[in-house]
């Protein structure tokens, strides 16, 4: 294997160009007088809070821009969909008119014909013996009402 080269990384020279602007930013300090860098200091401020006024007024205005696009594509798509249900709803009752006036209700859903049975059973399968048949469900009925005593006693006698 080749040994691997020793990588000059962004961060060296990100490092190196920082350290150069500092230098040359002291010396032109050290050349000018101390009431013209004041000014230069406030000037550049003022500059930094103008430019950061007009970034937010151009994100405002893009938030805007981007939330009105959204709606009018919303609205848009609305539009859409009220379009296909009017349509829906007019051919409903369009083909309910014509069933009434051919006297048959509208069909829901056509029904598939059954096809006919044409394989026989074999043999042997109805040779087998069946299984058990389920017992079926148990009925729930109320029962008569007992008769009384009175009635009862009479009953018995023979009466």
């Amino acid at each position: 294997m080749a040994a691997r080269k020793r990588a000059s990384t962004q961060s060296e020279l990100l490092s190196r160009a920082v350290k150069a602007g500092r230098s040359a930013l002291r010396q032109a300090q050290r050349r000018l007088p101390p009431d013209v860098r004041k000014q230069i200091d406030k000037t550049v401020k003022e500059g930094q809070k103008t430019i950061h006024v007009a970034i937010k007024q151009v994100e405002s205005r893009v938030d805007r821009t981007a939330r009105q696009a959204d709606l009018e594509k919303a609205m848009k798509r609305l539009d859409e969909l009220t379009r296909q249900v009017r349509n829906m709803a007019s051919a409903a009752a369009a083909s309910a008119a014509q069933a009434r006036a051919a006297g048959t209700r509208p069909a829901t859903r056509k029904a598939q014909p059954r096809k006919a049975a044409t394989r026989r059973k074999p043999a042997a399968a109805a040779t087998a013996p069946k299984a058990p048949a389920r017992k079926p469900a148990r009925r729930t009925t109320r029962r008569p009402a007992r008769p009384t005593p009175r009635a009862s006693d009479s009953q018995s006698n023979g009466s």
